[in-house]
């Protein structure tokens, strides 16, 4: 199911509602399923027969109400409504995303008579698509509707090794595991900023991907050579950083959104980053040095010149400014990958 993602493809597609196209959208994935397919369980064979049967458990399954209902409390500006229902989609398209990803890794290890595995992706597939469908139910209260199937169908999609989902997925589920666990607790304190019944279920919501992400944990345990020598130290440092300057790049872009919460958007991202960090210590050989290095310094300069590319690209002409920008946007990129990074034993 390999696609190659052009500038006619991206053209053609139709867009959704508050869903431009740039790098920061949410993509679909597919990997290397038949290597998927030969992951040696044997050596993590207690803790996945665990994990196996606290999905078979469900814990949520009477947490997630389908009849409750979503509509906002109070009324929003056009530009605070725009904020949450722009909030409201990308992260809408990024759990069904999941949700195909795990369905088609199920669909062919089922194939491929390794019946618990198919099994555990088949529940976490049911996971992510009852989380995309309470999104989707919070678009249709703002009069939103949103054709997943469609859209799924007319997007391109984006082949990744193995290796890189596992160490992707983990990271994604674990930073969501954080967003979505530290705004419940900021609207536990601060209930007035709660304005839509949406947010009563992040709690449930956050231990889903808590869960998933301990998955993925344990599967990339079943690939010893992931975590081995250079190999290891390289998808550690890649891997966190893309995953934490998206989160950082997205949040900056969604900063009304965490502002209508009562939240300060780069106080937020700098903290799931450093939660993120010290949990990726259980899975990954390293972790970047978030409190001694300049990782965070480099962060806010990154976000202030991903916003001064944002408000130019509509200018016509200057494009000297335009290429001095990016210039220094790739050159603080460079800097940041380049940060320290120290054993996960040791962070």
């Amino acid at each position: 199911m390999t696609a190659t993602i052009s500038q006619s493809a991206a053209a053609a597609t139709p867009a959704a509602p508050h869903l431009r196209e740039d790098l920061l959208t949410p993509r679909f994935y597919t990997t290397e399923i038949d290597k998927a397919a030969r992951t040696d369980l044997e050596q993590q064979r207690p803790a996945f027969e665990a994990m196996l049967a606290e999905m078979e458990a469900d814990h949520n399954r009477e947490h997630f109400d389908r009849k409750a209902p979503l509509d906002r409390l109070r009324a929003l500006s056009p530009e605070a409504k725009t904020a949450y229902e722009s909030y409201l989609v990308r992260s809408c398209v990024s759990e069904f995303s999941g949700f195909l990803l795990f369905k088609e890794l199920s669909r062919r290890l089922f194939q491929a008579e390794r019946q618990e595995l198919g099994r555990l992706f088949q529940l976490m597939a049911r996971d992510e698509a009852r989380h995309a469908g309470f999104l989707n139910r919070a678009l249709v209260a703002e009069g939103i509707e949103l054709d997943l199937p469609k859209l799924s169908t007319k997007r391109p999609i984006t082949w990744f090794p193995l290796s890189w989902v596992l160490y992707s997925v983990f990271l994604s589920e674990k930073i969501g595991y954080w967003r979505y666990i530290l705004i419940d607790r900021h609207l536990k304190a601060h209930p007035d900023n709660a304005f839509a019944p949406l947010f009563d279920f992040f709690e449930p919501w956050c231990q889903d991907e808590n869960r998933h992400g301990d998955i993925f944990n344990l599967l990339i345990r079943c690939w010893p050579g992931l975590k081995q020598g250079l190999r290891g130290k390289l998808l550690s440092r890649f891997f966190l950083w893309s995953v934490f300057l998206t989160h950082s790049l997205t949040v900056c872009e969604r900063g009304d959104f965490y502002r209508l919460l009562g939240m300060d958007p780069r106080r937020f991202d700098a903290e799931v980053m450093r939660q993120t960090n010290r949990t990726a210590r259980r899975a990954f050989p390293w972790v970047f040095d978030l409190d001694q290095g300049q990782y965070l310094e480099l962060r806010d300069r990154l976000v202030t010149c991903f916003q001064q590319m944002q408000a130019r690209k509509a200018e016509p002409g200057a494009l000297l400014a335009k290429l001095g920008l990016k210039l220094r946007f790739a050159g603080l990129l460079l800097r940041q990958f380049c940060q320290p990074m120290v054993p996960a034993e040791g962070a």
